[in-house]
Formats: structure tokens, sequence, C-alpha cells
């Protein structure tokens, strides 16, 4: 307030002198002018320079000073990292106060200033006579202006840079317990130390500083005191004397480790089996996360076979081979490692050996093919013995031999319905039960037998004898090796196979014996019988044949007929003879002379001559012929074939007469064309041996006609259209 008052008073006192110096220091110049010049002191030098880095910067000085003048315009600031050579700054504006203050800016860190301070005039004034000082600078006021002295020097000295921040921090893993390491790359080379802060959740607080060193490159940091199972998060930054680097560089949050459980104990078991054992341990920790559960053979090398979360107490391990002893332990694991294990448990595993065998096999005879079996299961305990499988044993021989397997079943079963049985047989059964290990004994055996057709009889004999006339016959017996047949059947053939000359002859119950008649000589018989129930017939016994010797030549065949065609001529007789092995047909175109045309088979009393000509007389003969000789001959047959019909009739073209389907299974279609429905006539039908066996009349103006086969065996039938002008033939097979 004083200084304002001073400064009035002065400015008024100045302004009044310096009116009164102008009117009286006019002078005149070379040309007869007059100029006025009016000449000021300089401003006063400031005092008290004084001056300090600024902090958090390399680059900046703040200077203060005492300002001695009131007429300056600005204020001179010279500085120089030497004692010469310095450069200047115009601070622009005077400071209305006592105090003037500047800061330079755009320094260089960590360095050395000499620094003054003058004050500027805009005039040319006095210049004021200065006391030199050390290394006070020399340079003039600027070019139409006047300074002051030179205030007092100061030497003052920048900060270094803030370091560049931290970067990159992290934790390294696995995290421990109580010793954890952080890390964090070191982008500065001018930090003089790095400030650990560590959080638990909530603020950051210094834990530690560590010295700065040279260069750049990842630091690190180990933190001793950390706890277990807790959580820490770090804030890492560096700092020297200009301040601290943002922003700070922070790892995440992290967990530490908790401490390793304690072992579990009184490791037991609660099942031993026969590929597992169940174990059952008591959890002596309250940090565990879970249990390993170990396996060895030899109590030295260990396996870990599985594992439990931390509430399961109790663990079957499985795979293992029956009878072998293992030894167990349990270790308790949290993320802070393994507890030390438990004790260790031998344990044998069981051994399987084989079932118990069946008991009280029963067997029922059901039906013709089926037998149920019944039985009682062996024990077991549920482990060492089980059963697997069961198999049913089967023979049709004894039994003690002849047993085949015929059928496995499940190890539960206790029946069992056979009934792939055959018939009328007698079975015997046993059980055995197996598993992995073996098989057991075989059960008692049972019997039973189907039901079915009578056991075949036996020992069928044939023999010739002479019955109570004289005659000879065929007396055959057999053994009858059933109890419940209800007939026999005999049969009689001429040939092994049963297809030729069967005979039969149904017989009561326990018949064992029979007449065969007639017979014939030359013949051998073959034999063979059957028995019979509801249920259906046995085998036939084995077969026995019978010879019959020939002994005399045969009788004469008789009546001798015949029918004649323009083609071929029929003939028959009687046959008279027992004996006869065949019978000879002869012919003869006179009457006299007569040869062989053919010869029969035994008993076939028929012949189709097909090789005559039409309009031809003939004369036929037949006689009985065997091993012994021939017989008479019959009754000389006289007979002429007929006239053919005319050629010209023949045959016709396709068109006129059609016969389809050929061949046919059932019937055929005859087709007839028009101008063939303009005469009368009709359609023969004739079979293979030539007998007509359907007529047809021809009905006018009907031009087709089903002809039924259905009833005719199989062969080739001759349909014949027959008018009066034509005939027209075609053949057709039945299938």
């Amino acid at each position: 307030m004083r200084k304002n008052y001073f400064l009035s008073l002065f400015l008024l006192i100045t302004a009044f002198w310096h009116v009164q110096a102008s009117d009286a220091s006019k002078s005149t110049n070379a040309n007869g002018s007059s100029t006025n010049t009016t000449m000021f002191a300089a401003p006063n030098a400031p005092s008290g320079l004084s001056g300090s880095a600024v902090g958090g910067t390399g680059t900046r000085i703040n200077l203060t000073w005492n300002d001695n003048s009131i007429d300056e315009a600005e204020f001179q600031i010279a500085y120089s990292v030497l004692p010469t050579g310095y450069s200047s700054i115009l601070t622009g504006t005077a400071n209305s106060i006592s105090v003037g203050g500047y800061t330079l800016t755009n320094l260089q860190p960590n360095t050395t200033y000499y620094i003054w301070v003058r004050a500027i005039k805009n005039s040319v004034e006095v210049a004021p006579t200065c006391s030199p000082q050390t290394n006070m600078p020399s340079d003039p006021a600027p070019a139409g202006r006047s300074a002051s002295c030179w205030s007092n020097g100061i030497v003052v000295s920048t900060n270094d840079n803030i370091p560049a921040p931290v970067t990159g921090a992290f934790v390294g893993t696995p995290y421990s317990q109580r010793t954890n390491t952080v890390y964090f790359n070191d982008n500065s080379t001018n930090e003089s130390n790095f400030i650990i802060e560590r959080s638990t959740g909530g603020d950051y607080s210094v834990i530690a500083t560590i010295p700065g060193i040279a260069g750049t490159g990842q630091r690190s940091y180990v933190d001793n005191t950390t706890q277990p199972n807790s959580t820490y998060s770090y804030r890492i930054s560096a700092r020297n004397g200009s301040g601290v680097a943002l922003p700070e560089s922070r790892t995440s949050f992290f967990t530490t480790l908790p401490d390793p459980p304690v072992s579990p104990n009184s490791l037991g078991t609660f099942s031993i089996g026969l590929n597992s054992v169940g174990l059952f341990w008591i959890n002596g920790a309250n940090n565990a996360t879970g249990f390993a559960i170990q396996q060895s053979v030899d109590n030295n090398s260990w396996v870990t076979v599985g594992t439990n979360p931390p509430n399961n107490n109790g663990f079957v391990v499985q795979n293992l081979n029956e009878g072998q002893r293992y030894f167990f332990r349990v270790i308790a694991f949290n993320t802070g490692g393994n507890s030390a294990p438990s004790g260790v448990l031998p344990v044998t595993t069981l051994k399987r050996i084989a079932p118990n065998p069946a008991f009280n096999l029963t067997a029922k005879t059901i039906s013709t093919t089926q037998i149920d079996l019944a039985w009682n299961l062996g024990t077991q305990d549920g482990v060492t013995n089980n059963r697997v499988a069961q198999g049913v044993f089967r023979s049709s021989i004894s039994a003690t031999d002849g047993f085949t397997q015929i059928a496995t079943i499940g190890d539960y079963e206790s029946t069992y319905s056979d009934k792939s049985a055959s018939p009328k047989t007698k079975y015997w059964y046993k059980i055995v039960t197996a598993n992995y290990q073996g098989e057991s004994p075989f059960s008692n055996v049972a019997t039973a037998t189907t039901l079915g057709p009578p056991f075949a009889p036996s020992n069928l004999t044939a023999v010739l004898a002479n019955d109570a006339l004289g005659n000879t016959i065929i007396k055959t017996g057999w053994k009858d090796n059933s109890d419940d047949e209800w007939g026999f059947a005999l049969e009689r053939a001429t040939d092994s196979t049963f297809t030729k000359g069967v005979v039969r002859a149904d017989l009561d119950s326990n018949t064992v014996a029979a007449t065969s008649i007639p017979i014939e000589e030359g013949v051998t018989y073959y034999f063979r019988v059957s028995a019979s129930n509801k249920y259906g017939s046995s085998k036939y016994s084995p077969t026995t044949k019978l010879d019959i010797v020939v002994t005399a030549a045969p009788n004469a065949p008789y009546d001798l007929k015949g029918t004649a065609t323009a083609t071929e001529v029929s003939l028959k007789w009687g046959d008279d003879s027992n004996k006869e092995a065949g019978f000879d047909v002869e012919r003869s175109t006179d009457g006299t002379t007569f040869t062989k045309l053919a010869s029969t088979g035994r008993n076939e009393v028929s012949y189709v001559d097909k090789t005559v000509a039409e309009k031809t007389k003939y004369f036929y003969r037949v006689r009985a012929t065997n091993v012994k000789g021939n017989s008479d001959y019959t009754n000389v047959l006289q007979i002429t074939t007929p006239a053919k019909v005319s050629a010209s009739i023949d045959l016709v073209a396709e068109e006129v007469f059609k016969v389809y389907p050929n061949p046919t299974a059932d019937a055929v279609k005859v087709s007839v064309s028009e101008n063939m429905l303009k005469e009368s006539g009709m359609i023969i039908i004739t079979d293979k041996s030539n007998r007509v066996i359907s007529k047809t009349i021809l009905t006018p103006n009907q031009s087709e006609y089903r002809l039924d086969l259905s009833n005719y065996s199989e062969g080739t039938y001759t349909i014949s259209l027959r008018t009066e002008t034509q005939q027209i033939t075609k053949r057709v097979y039945k299938f």
C-alpha cells in the first residue's frame, strides 16, 4: 500500500518537473530550429533473484525477484549453461508488484543454468553505472531501449525428466502360498527407484521401494509376505527427482494357493469283489478339493486309478484281476498341492470257481416232439461260484453214451422244453452249469420217451408154405416192438423200391404173422411191415425178399381179340397163367407163316401193332413163355385194316382249323373258318391209345368251341375236324 502511495506521488512530481524542464531545455540545432531533449535515468536493477526447478518436469525453472523500478516496460532474463554466451528472454510486460517472477521453459533436463535478470525501459535513458559481477552478462541494452543493471546472478539446476511409465505388470504362475513374484517392464533409464504397492481388494499401499537399474527391460520383485488363499493385486510405478511416472502398471487380482491339505486317514474297504475293491477313508482336511486314489501291485510303483470330489469319501476300484493282491492309498489335494499319502491298505480280490451242479432233474413227455425238463439250481454265493450259462445235453442211445449239447440257456433258468425231439424216441437228459472258471459236474440223468407212432417191427421173414388145401402160399412173420400200435400194414411189391406190383394188407394190433397170396412163379417178392397208431405210422421194418422158382411152362393165353384202323391194329387177350415171364405176339399175312412181332412183360395182355398197311388182311396169335418153355398159342385172329381217308383232306391251311393254347393245362379252343361252317361234321378227340374220348357236333354259324381236358391225364391228344369232304388232324399236349 505504501509503495503505491509513493509511486503516485513520484509520478506527479516527475510530470511537473518534466514540463518545467521541457520549457527550460530548448536548444537550437544546426539549421536554426529548436529541439527539446529530456534525459531520464535508466530503471533500477531488480534484486533478490532466486530460482528453483519446477517439480514433475526437467525442462522448467521458476524465477522470482524484487522489482525495484516503477517505469520499466518489461524484464530481460539472460540464462546459459555456461557463464558465457547467454541467451535472453524478454518477459513481455513488467510486473505491477514489487516481486517479479517468470518460468523458464524448454530447458534441458538435469542441467545447471546461470541466470540473470534486468529491467528494460522502452526509451533511451542515461545508462546506469553498474558494479561488475563475476560471470555477469555483457549484452548491451536492446536497440532504442535502456536497461537497468543486472540483478544478482544465480545458478539453478533443472530436474531430471519423469521416468517413462512402467508397463506389463503381471504375477508369475503358478501362484504360491507365501512367495509370489511380480514382473514389470522398465521403460525408462532415469528412474531412481520403483514403488511397489499392493492391494487386497481396496486401496493400494506401498510394500516396497526398490532402486532403479540402468537400462530398460523386465524387472521383478519377490513378495515374501503373501498369505495362503488370499487375493492380491500389485501396482508398480517408476520415480525420480522429477516425480512419479503415471499411469502406474497394475496386475490382475490373483489368489494365492492354499496350503496343501493334511492326509486322509482310516483307509478301509466296504466291498471286495472278483474284479473290484470298494474303498472308504476319513477326510482329515477342511481345504481338500479332491482325492486321488492310487493303486500298486508291489507297494512301490503307484498309479492313480481315479479321483473323487471332496465330499465323497468312497471309491470302487474296477478292472482288477481275480485273486490278486493289490495295495491302495489315498492322497488329498487342492490347488496348493498334495497331502502326504494315507496309510497303505493291502487287499486281495476274490477268485471265482466252477459253479455248483444242478440237481433233481426230471423229464416229462408232452407230445410227439416235446419233452419238458425241470431241475433245481445249484447254490451260489453271488461272487465266486456264480453261474454264467447252463448247457442241456441229450442222448438217444443210453444213459451213459451219445450225449450232445442241444441248448445253451441262461444262468437263472431251471426249466427247458426240448421241442426238437423225434416222435416215439427215448431220450436221456443231463444239465451242466458253467462260468469262466469251468463247468460244474453234470446233474443226475433223467429219461422220457416222446409220443408218436409205434416202434417199427423187426425180424421180418417170408417163406413158402402150403395151406390146408395144399396150395402154395407165402407165410410172413415179424417181431412186435411196440405196445401202443393200433395195427400193422404189411406191404408186398415186385421191386425193392415198392413202386411195382404193390399190394397191402392192413392187420390188427398184436398181429405178428400173415399169409400172402396170390403168388406167381419166376417173381421176386419184397416185403416190409410197419405199425401205426393215432400219431401215425412207424418206420418200416427192414425189407425182406423171397424168390419164387418157376416149376413148369406157363398156361396158354386165350380169347385173342382186336380192332383195326388204316394205320394200326390193337390186340387184347386173356391171361390164364401165374408162371409166364411174358407174351410173344406173332403176325402173318397168309395165316400160315407167322413171325414174332413183339414181346410183352408179365401180365401185359394188350399190344398195338403200328406197322400195318391200309386195306390189308393180317393174322395174329399169342403165347406165354418162361424159362421152362412156351405155352400153346391162343386162337388165331384175322383182321383187315380199312383204307385211309383221302390225302386231299389231310391238311388245310392253318387258318381253316386252329387249336390253342398248345400245350394246355385244362382246355383248348378250336377255331373253324367260315367256309367250314357250311358243312356238317364233328370235332373228335382221341388219346394216345386211339381211344375216342370226346365228340362235338359242329353247329352252323358257331366258329369257336371250347373243349375241356381238365379231367384227363397228362399226355398227347389228337383233335380231328371231320366233315363230309375233309378231315383235319392236330395234336395237342396236355400237362
